[in-house]
């Protein structure tokens, strides 16, 4: 059936099956040669002919019997292929026939169950890889040979549980109760089993097209980009714990046990189990399951620690995860944290290992609305204030208290390191614990200024009494533990001075999990007042975190080299700056931040893309910085910086979402008409709206930016040029293509007679313009003329990373499409596609490149690849906010293929979910006969 490869062979086939035996036997425990017995599937028939019973039932078992005749089958045609891949070794089918043989012999006596079990091995025989004719002569290569003993290997580990389940469980009555354990195990494995064959269907397609190299090189490219690369068991255990165990942790034993018992899980119980730690901030959650995460390794195969406090965080931390899994590249400069976060999900819900999941910091359910893994077997660990986020989720929600009297005790006791035995110390440790009310974070900061200052602990609550009397009848009243933690911050605080103080009061505007030394230092030219000098310097910088370290007021992280400073410690600080300070080291966090963002609004310029990296470090401290100003009511002394702050880089990233909420803020703060900046920020807006297909609004927004700047520039501004290029734009999505010829010229003639650099922007413009208008031929000369691309070869297009020259070679492509060049429109296609997926990763562009991919392999009559393709952009499409459309048409394109290879059930199901999501983006209620250009309207006609 498949051809030997013709290189030089490798003992990998012997190794790979090896491991997969190996493995068999390990699953099935006890080594029973009696499976080797059965030579061949018509032995097999024969065996299972004798297990007819008496006359009396006769007809009942052979219909079962010629139910097994066609699975056999489809299980022979796979085995015939393993046998290839195992150089013919007769161990390799003859586990497979001797398993079957033992489950059919132990499922007999079991009455119902084996019509149960012939229906497992139906939906499994269909789940495995399926070759169609063309690819009966098809290479074997080693990467075929791995995937095909991955999908055999699962098929068998399976056949090996369930005849341990039947030996274990050997009467009828134990089966039936016995019986949804098995069950779950299946569906379990046949996930892992489609997931497998399709990697297999992959590689079998990837060889199909080398056969044509040379004309399929650039879509064999941009396909290998695409595939997921599978973890290994190479990868686990795999434990991502991003924080040490805290050597100083008492008690909580009581709460240790029962999220032991409650999480505890057998190997393969396929339940999923989750236990909510909620309670208010300081009690202690992070900290408990820190405790249990770090001292349960050897129960889980991997341990992942996500931070939940908001979208951004936890995508980064499902990036991290993705990484450490191999799902992610770890050398890949545009990582797309919103699809590492699918893949890590895709992961949990398919991998057969025991694993446990820590979302921290929980305190908005919503944040976990995208992140939760479906129906995923494993365990999940939550800690959040909000006691009704495990709602409907938790196997067992656990209200976290502070300490008692007696355990706050010895905790605190054990904290400065005195005698639990002296009484005198124990007096005045339960004096200082009922003060504080047993709230862990306060006894460990407590605990940690007395033995930095070197208290006596008789001394310690005059002096506390005497400085926080206010806050501490506050905490009476209002029973909020802030205040209290205020008042002990409030002494430590006291004792800061110079740099370490100033250091203090500037990170209160940060992020405070994760502030990167960087950000503080690489802006520090641009601060102003000498305060902030010890920003410059090297050991100032260190005697500066010195002594909040020794304080335990910040944590560093020398890994990353990055910071960290507790929310309350913040609290307490910006309790103690007056307005007039809170405003001054706003502005310089501004000013640290503004250096991480390059300046875009001087200057007429592309996408910014060389500094993303940086901007990506700075993007979590600037939504903090937006809640700081709502939450204290700032006003910055220069509001057109901060709101400058607040634009651009998400737009470049495609997080649309995100850039217009800090698009509203950052008008909010502006409060400006009629100014540049203002200009700016609308034509921001406008290419928001028009990424996003909301072309009239765009079309407004570019409009009065190109009023306010024709009010206050010369006509012959290069800002005048950059409007009337947007406005063009608007017009061509619009199909007012003579107002779009009108203004894109206007555009050009500046640019010409100023000599911009940016006039190859314009060029491109206008030949998507003319090619809207069915005029391939000038759009081509047009295009010939930008600059950049004089020599027109592809990698005139590329070479410079930028987002918008593979909009460029987009546009070429189709200019190709039109004249009938299908295979140059289908190669240019490609390696746009390849270069969207490198850079930006599973978004937008992405997601409209795999589509016109597609549509010219359909065109070509490659239906195969083509509905590969569409599936990519379906599974993109469903995982962003902002592409209902681009999901339509996708279904609306794979329900015609799907209907073109008689596939009438796909295609119907394809179809209508094309037109549920259609209704949806149209806020419609009843379906419609529409054209495939209903859909095509509800994308951009060129997504730059």
């Amino acid at each position: 059936m498949y051809e030997k490869s013709t290189e030089p062979q490798s003992p990998i086939h012997g190794v790979l099956l090896s491991k997969a035996l190996t493995r068999f036997r390990s699953e099935l425990k006890d080594d029973d040669e009696c499976i080797l017995d059965v030579g061949s599937v018509d032995e097999l028939l024969s065996q299972a002919r004798a297990l007819e019973p008496p006359v009396s039932r006769k007809g009942k078992l052979s219909t079962l019997l010629n139910r097994l005749e066609p699975i056999l089958s489809h299980i022979n045609d796979f085995a015939a292929v393993v046998a290839v891949c195992s150089g013919a070794d007769p161990k390799a089918t003859g586990v497979v026939w001797g398993s079957l043989r033992v489950i059919l012999t132990l499922a007999s006596p079991a009455g119902d169950k084996l019509n149960h079990i012939l229906d497992m091995l139906d939906e499994l025989s269909l789940a495995l890889p399926r070759f169609r004719s063309y690819e009966e002569t098809l290479p074997m290569t080693r990467e075929l040979e791995s995937a095909l003993l991955g999908v055999y290997t699962e098929m068998m580990c399976f056949c090996a549980r369930t005849i341990n389940f039947f030996r274990s469980n050997p009467h009828r009555q134990l089966v039936r109760f016995g019986w949804s354990t098995l069950n779950d195990d299946f569906k379990l494995t046949i996930k892992r089993l489609q997931s497998l064959s399709r990697l297999v269907d992959t590689e079998a397609e990837a060889i199909r097209l080398r056969t044509d190299s040379e004309r399929n090189t650039e879509l064999l490219a941009a396909i290998e980009l695409l595939k997921d690369k599978p973890t290994t068991t190479d990868r686990l255990p795999c434990h991502h714990i991003p924080f040490g165990c805290n050597e100083q942790f008492y008690g909580r034993e009581d709460i240790l046990k029962r999220v032991k018992k409650a999480l505890s899980i057998e190997q393969r119980e396929s339940q999923r189990k989750c236990v909510t730690l909620h309670g208010l901030g300081g009690v202690g959650k992070t900290r408990i399951a820190l405790q249990y995460a770090t001292y349960s390794r050897d129960q889980y195969d991997a341990i992942f620690w996500i931070a939940a406090d908001n979208p951004l965080k936890l995508t980064q931390s499902f990036l991290e995860v993705s990484r450490r899994l191999g799902l992610t590249p770890e050398n890949d400069a545009a990582q797309d944290a919103v699809a590492a976060t699918s893949k890590v999900k895709s992961w949990l819900e398919e991998t057969c290992c025991r694993w446990l999941v820590v979302f921290d910091n929980a305190d908005n359910p919503e944040v976990l609305l995208n992140a939760w893994p479906g129906g995923a077997a494993g365990s999940i660990l939550l800690t959040t204030r909000d006691f009704t986020a495990g709602f409907g989720t938790s196997t067992e929600g656990l209200h976290v208290r502070p300490f008692d009297e007696e355990a706050g005790i010895s905790a605190f006791l054990g904290l400065v390191g005195r005698d639990p035995q002296d009484s005198s110390a124990k007096a005045s440790a339960k004096e200082i614990v009922q003060v504080l009310g047993g709230l862990p974070l306060a006894l460990n900061q407590i605990g940690g200024f007395i033995v930095q200052q070197r208290l006596a602990l008789e001394k310690f609550l005059p002096l506390y009494e005497r400085n926080s009397a206010k806050i501490h009848a506050r905490r009476l009243i209002r029973g909020n533990y802030e205040h209290t933690l205020s008042t002990v911050w409030e002494l430590a605080l006291g004792q800061l001075s110079g740099p370490s103080s100033t250091l203090q009061k500037l990170l209160a505007f940060f992020d405070p999990d994760k502030i990167h030394e960087s950000v503080l230092q690489e802006g520090a030219d641009q601060t102003h007042g000498k305060e902030y000098d010890f920003l410059h310097d090297e050991m100032d910088f260190l005697d500066a975190k010195e002594s909040l370290l020794r304080a335990a007021l910040i944590d560093r992280y020398s890994e990353d080299a990055t910071l960290a400073v507790h929310r309350l410690v913040q609290v307490a600080v910006m309790k103690r700056l007056s307005p007039e300070e809170k405003v001054k080291h706003f502005d310089q966090a501004i000013t640290l931040l503004s250096n991480g963002f390059p300046n875009t609004w001087n200057t007429v310029t592309s996408h910014q893309f060389t500094a993303w990296t940086k901007c990506e470090l700075c993007l979590p401290h600037v939504n903090f910085l937006i809640g700081q100003s709502k939450r204290y009511k700032l006003h910055p002394s220069n509001s057109k910086k901060f709101a400058e702050l607040l634009f651009r880089y998400l737009y470049e990233r495609e997080h649309y979402y995100q850039a217009r909420e800090f698009m509203q803020t950052g008008f909010e703060v502006l409060q400006e008409e009629d100014t540049l900046t203002c200009a700016s920020a609308s034509m921001l807006q406008g290419l928001i709206e028009l990424d996003t297909n909301n072309v009239t609004k765009a079309l407004t927004a570019f409009l009065e930016a190109l009023d306010i700047r024709e009010k206050v520039l010369d006509p012959e501004d290069a800002f005048i040029a950059s409007s009337l290029n947007a406005i063009s734009l608007a017009y061509t999505e619009l199909g007012i293509l003579d107002k779009a010829l009108e203004t894109g010229r206007r555009a050009i003639d500046i640019r010409l007679r100023t000599g911009s650099d940016r006039i190859g922007n314009s060029y491109s413009n206008m030949a998507s313009t003319l090619l809207r208008m069915g005029r391939p031929d000038e759009a081509e000369e047009m295009l010939k003329r930008c600059p950049s691309l004089k020599d027109f070869t592809d990698e005139t297009f590329l070479n410079t990373g930028n987002p918008r020259f593979s909009g460029d070679m987009v546009l070429l492509s189709r200019i190709r499409q039109q004249q009938g060049r299908l295979d140059e429109a289908l190669r240019l296609s490609s390696k746009a596609l390849a270069f969207r997926q490198k850079l930006l990763g599973n978004r937008m562009k992405t997601c409209d490149s795999l589509y016109q991919v597609a549509n010219l392999l359909q065109i070509r009559g490659d239906l195969s690849s083509s509905i590969n393709l569409l599936g990519e952009s379906v599974s993109i499409a469903e995982n962003l906010p902002e592409t209902g459309g681009y999901l339509a048409r996708s279904y609306c394109k794979l329900g015609h293929i799907h209907a073109a290879l008689g596939n009438a059930e796909r295609s119907r199901v394809c179809k209508e979910a094309a037109e549920a999501t259609r209704q949806k983006i149209l806020g419609l209620s009843m379906p419609q006969d529409v054209s495939d250009e209903s859909y095509d309207k509800l994308v951009l006609w060129m997504l730059w």
